[in-house]
């Protein structure tokens, strides 16, 4: 037996994801978890194949480059439009009704898979707000990511999240997200690391 297959056992008896297996995707996950997420992201992408049509939602967890799924979707309004993918940024709508009444739109995308950490979600107001007792993480509504223009953004009022593949920080981040910062100014949540996380370590 190679000493790369005795580790492989070894990891598999313990519960630990292989090292040959984290060049897959980026995961703290223990290995149950790891391949339960790993079966779901294969529905999601079987799903997709089987429907033969385009989601309305994208549960961008599942993509393990999620900035080239997000680059695909300025390239394509940058063609539709004419205009240089450089000429484009993002413009973010958090949802306040039900997955379940959004249609197809040729307007960017409707994302969902990302949760909020250092800060709670007010879904009625659709702001940020304090975070409920014990509870670190907040699933997040889902959020329409629309391709705009690029130009100067008034950010009063908004609290730019960082948004990363994992609760690794560094070297993971993907994308920043405009959120409406509440009763709170933007400062608060700097100093409280707000983030959004695409992946959690359970």
């Amino acid at each position: 037996m190679t000493v790369e297959l005795d580790e492989l056992f070894k990891c598999i008896y313990e519960g630990r994801l292989p090292y040959a297996w984290q060049r897959t995707y980026q995961s703290l996950k223990p290995l149950p978890a790891w391949f339960q997420d790993l079966r779901q992201r294969i529905n999601f992408f079987n799903s997709w194949i089987e429907s033969q049509r385009q989601p309305i939602i994208y549960w961008i967890s599942a993509f393990s480059y999620p900035t080239a799924f997000l680059t695909a979707v300025l390239q394509r309004t940058a063609r539709k439009d004419q205009i240089g993918v450089d000429q484009l940024s993002w413009e973010f709508e958090v949802n306040k009704a039900e997955d379940k009444y959004l249609s197809d739109t040729d307007d960017g995308v409707y994302v969902n898979g990302l949760y909020l950490e250092g800060a709670g979600w007010d879904r009625k107001q659709g702001m940020l707000c304090e975070a409920k007792s014990m509870e670190l993480v907040t699933l997040m509504p889902t959020i329409h990511f629309r391709p705009i223009e690029y130009k100067k953004k008034l950010t009063r009022g908004l609290y730019i999240a960082p948004c990363y593949y994992s609760s690794i920080r560094v070297g993971s981040f993907i994308v920043a997200v405009e959120l409406k910062t509440g009763s709170m100014p933007a400062e608060h949540w700097i100093k409280r690391a707000t983030a959004l996380l695409m992946n959690l370590d359970n």
